[in-house]
């Protein structure tokens, strides 16, 4: 593929929806018109953080390979197993193979940006997926707003418990993801806190998403405050179950603390069902994935991006694809089931608790 001398679009030019809906037509930092030349490889990488949790292989991969092989392109797919170097690495070979567009889930946002400068050296446009890439400019921005996904999870606790102790527990502070969705939390919480009505006890990031160090962070909450605790703001439901059991090895009820979470694995369906866990975030990974697929089409043939809005990484704007993002709590726990008949079934669901299934 010739070098793009564009920087922030797929070929010089992004279609952007405008707050009152209609579409403004802008030049990237540092683009030139005309700079771009389509891919001749037919192959699209899709590189991962990892491909093992639900999400990926119920949604993401399924969704992406679907849309970009119904138009005649071959996926190139990569996992990094949550290594930020390994992931530069298989940047590398991938780089080098050559293909005509890259959507890379950064494993790191920082070290990610070294990717992206590259792919731009060897004329290779790159989008950032779900977790935006810092201080390097890039086509385009494929993701929903964690700090959105967060607000949504703070709003729906505060509501149900108003005042007490709060523990938040953070995914990998390397990640948008993250830090993003623990600003939400913050945002919203902020009134109460300086109300005193609420009081933050602990506030953590956890590295690679991990079950133990998750669970570790409730039980020092929990030891320290001598069991006091009245919420657990989770970002990730893999953590949440260590919160869980935390809590039940506490000697406390089960679902008499609101515990949230993200991404809606069985597990964590399951005990939304049962009632032992509060609601979990849905990131909508299909509706990620599809759209990933289509601004990767997009980029190879030297199209349009279409985004609705754009987004400052430190190297400039960048034009945003946004993807929805939501708190699915008990009570929306069966129209989900229903609707999403590709994720989960509701016999899976429902499995110890089948008297309180769902009719879909």
């Amino acid at each position: 593929m010739a070098a793009l001398a564009l920087l922030a679009t797929s070929c010089g030019q992004v279609t952007q929806q405008t707050a009152g809906g209609a579409q403004a037509t802008a030049a990237g930092a540092g683009s030139t018109a005309g700079a771009c030349t389509s891919g001749t490889t037919k192959k699209i990488a899709f590189m991962l953080k990892q491909q093992t949790a639900f999400r990926y292989l119920h949604a993401d991969v399924p969704f992406f390979k679907k849309a970009v092989e119904a138009a005649g392109y071959q996926v190139v797919f990569q996992s990094a197993e949550n290594d930020a170097n390994k992931q530069v690495a298989q940047a590398e070979n991938v780089i080098t193979q050559g293909v005509d567009a890259i959507v890379i889930q950064p494993v790191d946002f920082n070290v990610a940006a070294g990717i992206a400068k590259k792919a731009q050296a060897a004329g290779i446009p790159l989008a950032s997926y779900d977790d935006l890439i810092l201080g390097a400019p890039h086509a385009a921005f494929v993701g929903r707003d964690p700090k959105e996904g967060g607000a949504s999870a703070a709003k729906a606790v505060l509501e149900a418990a108003p005042e007490g102790n709060y523990v938040l527990i953070g995914g990998d502070a390397g990640q948008t993801g993250s830090t993003q969705m623990q600003k939400g939390y913050h945002e919203v919480l902020a009134p109460a806190v300086a109300a005193g009505q609420i009081t933050i006890v602990a506030d953590q990031f956890t590295p690679a998403w991990k079950t133990e160090p998750a669970q570790a962070t409730a039980e020092n909450a929990l030891t320290a405050n001598a069991n006091k605790v009245d919420a657990f703001l989770v970002s990730y439901d893999g953590m949440s179950l260590g919160v869980l059991q935390a809590i039940e090895q506490a000697g406390i009820k089960a679902g008499s603390i609101p515990v949230t979470g993200q991404d809606m694995e069985l597990s964590a369906m399951q005990a939304i069902a049962e009632g032992r866990m509060f609601g979990s975030v849905w990131p909508a990974p299909d509706e990620m994935a599809t759209r990933g697929a289509q601004v990767a089409l997009a980029m190879a043939q030297c199209k349009p991006v279409n985004a609705e809005a754009s987004i400052d990484n430190g190297a400039g704007r960048i034009p945003w694809a946004k993807t929805p993002i939501y708190l699915v709590g008990g009570k929306d726990l069966g129209a989900f089931v229903c609707s999403h008949s590709f994720w989960i079934s509701a016999d899976q669901v429902y499995k110890n608790v089948p008297d309180r299934k769902p009719t879909c």
